[in-house]
């Protein structure tokens, strides 16, 4: 079978996915060579085209592209709201999120990296803090950053308020 024959998208398919939930219609992305295009399809296997999609890409592929498609589409969609989110100012976490934050606290491990990390970023902040940054307080400035946990570093960076 020559490429384009006997359909025009036949050996030139870019992805073909379901169009919808009862995955009875399906998209073929082929391309021309110049651009892509884009050819729906009932899914009937006694259709030619069908079968000559069926040559080049099998039910697997199918459904790979199809949750590929899908989990970039819902991928988008968080990314869209989160930034809108961030825009407006506005927090969506969960209680057990919030008790994640304190888990920090009282069961922080140095061995954990995301932890680690976690106790940088809050020395870090502190840092950005007016009352810290304008002092001239080495010995103390020192104690914030020598902090090995956030319990550490929160009773450095209370020396700061308490003057």
């Amino acid at each position: 079978m020559a490429v384009g024959e006997p359909f025009a998208f036949c050996g030139r398919i870019v992805e073909a996915y379901y169009t919808n939930a009862e995955q009875d219609s399906v998209s073929i992305l082929w391309t021309d060579g110049e651009k892509n295009r884009d050819y729906h399809l009932k899914v009937d296997e006694e259709d030619d085209q069908f079968k000559a999609l069926l040559d080049e890409f099998s039910y697997e592929s199918i459904d790979e592209c199809t949750l590929r498609k899908n989990e970039l589409g819902r991928q988008w969609w968080r990314d869209a709201f989160n930034d809108y989110a961030q825009t407006m100012e506005l927090s969506f976490e969960t209680p057990e999120e919030r008790q994640a934050d304190l888990s920090l606290i009282f069961d922080f491990d140095p061995e954990i990296p995301e932890q680690k990390e976690a106790l940088f970023k809050l020395k870090l902040q502190m840092f950005e803090q007016d009352i810290v940054k304008n002092s001239k307080s080495k010995v103390q400035k020192t104690t914030i950053r020598k902090a090995s946990t956030p319990i550490e570093a929160i009773v450095a960076y209370n020396k700061f308020i308490k003057k």
